[in-house]
Parts: structure tokens; sequence; C-alpha cells
């Protein structure tokens, strides 16, 4: 009888390692090919959208990959504290469909200002910031004005004899007031309809006029303009191959 064997411990602790090797440089390498997605999203977003905020800009955030899942991926940030989520706002252009509503709108919803369903667009009167959207300081003298702040900021809700002030002005600056017209109401201003939205009307010393400034719409529906799985895709075709060639040689 002839016997052959061979002892595999050796070459099972050989092949181990190297699976070991193998799971690492591809955790490693799938991390660095998101680091490349993100950038890519975030080129996106300066060509896709107009003047994007740096706080969009820093919205998403990349979660490395493990041993165990071999899975990285380029996330959206959740820190409520500094603000709306990048997700709520950013989603309808990742995923098409109607956006969320902002929290001064939830706020100018709860108090009956604004029509369940609608949303706030810039008036024509309104300055917009660098970024082409509504600054924060207009946004919390129209809250501060119509009351809208809750228990938290209840202090900072505007008396009516301060509005009565606002209205008479000063010396050096014009008295105004907001007024509030809504879907159905259709008051005249030199014949014609004035929109759903928040108006602004200026008391000069020649009479008074009404300006827009900010409009209530119906939900603006986005398609898709920012394919963050497109990008993804490209980036992993385009960099995870050299990436994890240069992690295995080293």
């Amino acid at each position: 009888m002839i016997k052959i064997s061979i002892d595999t411990s050796g070459l099972s602790r050989s092949l181990q390692a190297t699976q070991r090797k193998i799971e690492r440089c591809t955790a490693i390498a799938l991390t660095k090919t998101a680091q490349q997605a993100q950038k890519g999203a975030i080129s996106a977003m300066q060509q896709v959208f107009d003047r994007p905020t740096p706080y969009t800009l820093r919205g998403t955030r990349v979660k490395p990959a493990k041993y165990e899942s071999l899975q990285a991926s380029v996330e959206f940030k959740t820190d409520v504290s500094k603000g709306t989520q990048a997700e709520k706002y950013l989603g309808p252009e990742v995923f098409g469909g109607q956006r969320r509503h902002k929290r001064f709108e939830i706020a100018l919803q709860r108090i009956g200002v604004l029509p369940s369903g609608m949303f706030i667009v810039p008036g024509q009167a309104m300055r917009l910031d660098a970024f082409g959207g509504i600054p924060a300081r207009p946004i919390v003298q129209v809250l501060s004005y119509l009351q809208a702040f809750g228990e938290q900021g209840y202090s900072a809700n505007m008396t009516s004899g301060k509005r009565a002030k606002l209205a008479k002005g000063t010396r050096r600056k014009y008295g105004y007031e907001l007024v509030v017209i809504r879907p159905g109401r259709k008051p005249q201003r030199g014949g014609k309809q004035l929109a759903p939205g928040i108006w602004q009307r200026t008391y000069t010393g020649f009479g008074s006029s009404l300006q827009p400034l900010m409009m209530f719409v119906r939900a603006p529906t986005y398609r898709v303009r920012l394919p963050l799985q497109e990008i993804g895709n490209r980036a992993m075709a385009s960099y995870f191959p050299g990436e994890f060639n240069k992690v295995f040689s080293s």
C-alpha cells in the first residue's frame, strides 16, 4: 500500500492570512473610493445648484468600510443642532418628488398663516442672500411680527404696540406693516388680484406701497438633479481597482 499525504496546516494559515489581508485592503480601498465619491457629489452640487451654501456642501460624511461588512458609504449628516438636516432638503434633489417643509414654514402653518400643503418662495421685494435664498434675519422678523414663535421663543414675538410703532415709522425710516393674503382672498391692487403670500405695506409721505415678500405656492415637485448612486458607481469603476492595488502592494 502506498500512502501519500501532506501537512496543510501551514497552507491553511497562509490562506487565512491572505484572506485577512484582502479584507483589510478591500476595506481601505472602499473607504478611499467613498471619499472620492464624496468629492464627486460636492462637485455635482456646485454644478446643479445655484450658489449652494457651505452648509449644503458640508452636508455629507463618509462612513468607513469595516472588515466584517466591506461596505463604505456617503451619508447625509444628521446633526439637527446645526440646522435642518441636509437629507430633508436634498432628498428631493436625489430621489425626486416633493421637498419637505422648512422650520419657519412649519411655524407659519402652526399659527394658520401658511395654508396646508403650500410652501414659501421669495417674493420680488425679498432681498436674497449671496446663495439665492431667503436670509435668516427677515425670516426671524416675519416670525416675530406674526407671533409665530412657540413657547421657547415666546419672548421674541412682537407685541401689538411694537407693530403699531413700526407702522408709524420714524423720521429716518418709513413705517411698514405685514399683510397676509390667503388663497381665495382677492383684494384689489390697481385692478389686479394679489397673489397669496406675505406682503409688506410701506408708508411714505406720499402714500403707501405694497410689495411681495414671501409667496405661497403649491408643493413644488423636483426632478432628480443629484444622482448620488450614479456618482458612487462611477467612483467605484474609476478608483477602486487602483486604490486596492496600491494598498495590497504596499
